[in-house]
């Protein structure tokens, strides 16, 4: 018999508890987490599936195990949406690809990334640690730290040391938050404060793990920005939402216009001005991931100063090879997933 027991009476960001004894659902369950993938359960009788999570705004931390031998496989062609961040606190698993296969257990943990076919075998004992993270705030927050939109996907190196190193300091402060998150009296009900820990975790495994982009982010952190340049930076971003004139720049950098040019083209790679709509974009990104209203897109646009829908909607393919209304979908799918959980059974 399954059953579903979330904690009674509580809005949708609180803690998430799911116990359940029927693979099917299981399944589906897990589907809405983070991605298509099949469940081949092995003794199909001896299953005891338990999540328990919480959904901080886009990203979810919690805890899961089945109960028994079971192997999660993932096609190439319809790939997972999102990345799951995974670390057993007991028990072990094995992660394979076509090139590759890796033994994961307290020592190491690992990330399944989207667009590739894999398998993982996981011990009827194994018990772990998981992060998820939405394919589309992943990517953004890389375009974030470059300053920069990306044209390959985000890959990185799938184990990922628990013992030492930077991967390592991640996986403490993961593991933190995460006891934190679970707990029914979390401070992570403040969704402000949740929000900056969602940050914190995103942009923490992208600069921890090694990945496709490890050198150019090198790059751009080992590069000392003029203090004009910071101070033009900081300017764009405390008046992002506002009508933004190329003077105002200039003058809060205190440099000539010249000099202020130049420094963007040497640093950011873009003039001013392009900088303000892709900064603008991105964040108009992330409010759309984080959104738990179902705000309307053209509301969130013009709040962060488009007053052109139009143009917005061009510019947000043109930057994300997507619509935002594809954005949003992922979005309050995920809301969907959460809202069923709730539901008396």
């Amino acid at each position: 018999m399954s059953s579903l027991k979330p904690q009674a009476g509580t809005p949708n960001h609180q803690v998430t508890h799911i116990d359940l004894c029927d693979s099917e659902v299981a399944q589906s369950w897990t589907t809405t987490v983070y991605g298509p993938h099949s469940l081949n359960v092995h003794s199909p009788k001896r299953i005891h599936f338990r999540h328990t999570s919480r959904l901080l705004q886009a990203v979810s931390v919690g805890y899961i195990e089945y109960g028994t031998d079971v192997t999660i496989s993932v096609d190439a062609h319809d790939p997972l949406e999102s990345y799951s961040i995974e670390l057993p606190i007991y028990g072990h698993q094995r992660w394979e690809s076509a090139h590759q296969s890796i033994l994961s257990d307290q020592h190491n943990g690992l990330i399944l990334s989207p667009n590739i076919g894999q398998k993982l075998y996981i011990s009827n004992d194994c018990k772990k640690i998981q992060v998820v993270i939405p394919g589309a705030l992943m990517r953004a927050s890389l375009e974030s730290l470059l300053h920069r939109p990306i044209k390959e996907d985000l890959q990185f190196i799938p184990d990922m040391n628990n013992v030492s190193g930077p991967s390592a300091g991640w996986w403490r402060m993961a593991r933190h938050f995460t006891d934190e998150a679970c707990r029914a009296d979390s401070c992570l009900v403040h969704q402000g404060l949740a929000s900056e820990i969602e940050s914190v975790l995103v942009k923490g495994l992208i600069l921890a793990q090694p990945n496709n982009y490890s050198s150019a982010l090198d790059k751009v952190f080992n590069a000392n920005l003029p203090n004009f340049l910071q101070r033009a930076l900081n300017f764009i971003h405390r008046h992002a939402k506002e009508e933004i004139k190329l003077n105002a720049i200039v003058a809060s950098s205190g440099v000539s216009r010249l000099t202020l040019f130049n420094g963007f083209k040497k640093h950011i790679g873009v003039p001013p001005m392009f900088y303000i709509r892709r900064y603008r974009l991105e964040e108009i990104r992330k409010a759309i991931m984080r959104d738990r209203a179902n705000s309307q897109i053209s509301g969130i646009a013009m709040d962060w100063g488009y007053t052109h829908l139009g143009r917005f909607a061009s510019d947000y393919r043109k930057f994300f090879g997507e619509c935002p209304s594809h954005t949003a979908k992922r979005r309050k799918s995920e809301n969907l997933s959460t809202t069923l959980t709730h539901r008396p059974t």
